[in-house]
């Protein structure tokens, strides 16, 4: 399958510079993108805030700021850039009523789309252009005039006008300057939940129990910690698969390592792993499940993550971390 990569010569940036521009949240994608959008070129633009700390962020950054129900009023382009566990409450009491005829949303996170906790109108137009970091580097990227990948993808259009509009505001976040890759709010969440519920997860159990074999081994706490990650070679590991590729990256490594770590990979068929991931695409991710859960109940979800919290800060590796003096 051959995936469209957009590029600047792909988008017409005086599409969004003569809209009306609403930013729904000045958190860490909302400070960053309005930034940007203002910084080529996009003048008309309003930020809807709650009264939190965020909101005089937005008025020391130079913004007009006006309440969520009323900056998306008259606005021709919306980006949605909340929590995606609030984003249905935000949308149903504050901005459904409330938007204006033929507008665009647009979102950085497949979320809420991909599982339909949105009642979206009609004629609304609704676009995902997804960095693929943080705020600070999609600001920092956009200054340095550096390339950063995205998502950009249209879920309905409704207008007809939804690509270019979506290629427009891609533009002008610096999206399009290394490429925007067509993609979906299903993909894009569905991967996104997936690192986050399978990938991680399991990354962070190979780290808990090597810890607690080597330490049941008698090998002190200082030794194990900095030789797996407190010396930082993860980061360069990733950092060098990154540039060069996953398995590519090993030829740093001795020869020591590489043998170990290709003979011990092949010996690891993954059998059990697979089965846990393909449970966690499928019958948590792809069905809905977890969407339901979180969105649906985002206090009791709320209360089981301090649970969670306090477990994994009680530790035998967090309490390593402690002892050494690491969380000083």
């Amino acid at each position: 399958m051959v995936v469209k990569v957009y590029r600047n010569e792909d988008a017409d940036l005086s599409i969004v510079q003569n809209k009306r521009v609403t930013f729904v949240g000045f958190g860490n994608q909302g400070s960053a993108q309005s930034q940007n959008l203002r910084d080529s070129g996009v003048k008309n633009i309003t930020i809807g805030n709650r009264d939190d700390e965020y909101k005089p962020r937005a008025v020391a950054a130079g913004f007009t700021v006006k309440s969520i129900s009323e900056a998306v009023k008259d606005a021709e382009v919306i980006f949605l850039l909340i929590p995606d566990e609030v984003q249905h409450q935000v949308w149903k009491e504050e901005i459904k009523d409330n938007v204006a005829d033929n507008a665009t949303l647009v979102v950085a996170s497949g979320y809420a789309v991909a599982f339909d906790l949105l009642d979206l109108p009609a004629a609304m137009n609704v676009v995902m252009v997804a960095p693929r970091m943080i705020g600070a580097g999609v600001r920092d990227r956009y200054v340095a005039k550096e390339p950063y990948p995205c998502f950009v993808s249209v879920e309905k259009d409704a207008n007809g006008d939804a690509l270019s509009i979506a290629l427009s505001c891609a533009s002008a976040i610096g999206a399009t300057l290394g490429g925007a890759v067509e993609s979906s709010c299903r993909e894009e969440a569905g991967i996104d939940l997936f690192a986050e519920q399978a990938l991680w997860p399991a990354i962070n159990t190979c780290f808990r129990e090597a810890f607690n074999t080597l330490k049941a081994a008698g090998f002190s706490d200082e030794a194990i910690l900095h030789d797996m990650y407190l010396s930082k070679e993860p980061s360069e590991v990733f950092e060098r698969a990154a540039k060069e590729g996953f398995f590519r990256q090993l030829k740093y490594h001795s020869p020591t390592s590489q043998f170990g770590q290709l003979r011990g990979t092949k010996n690891n068929d993954g059998t059990a792993m697979r089965a846990q991931f393909e449970k966690v695409l499928h019958k948590d991710i792809l069905s809905g499940e977890f969407a339901k859960f979180w969105s649906g109940a985002y206090t009791s979800g709320a209360s089981e993550l301090e649970q969670l919290w306090k477990e994994a800060e009680e530790s035998p590796i967090s309490q390593a971390e402690k002892r050494i003096g690491l969380h000083d």
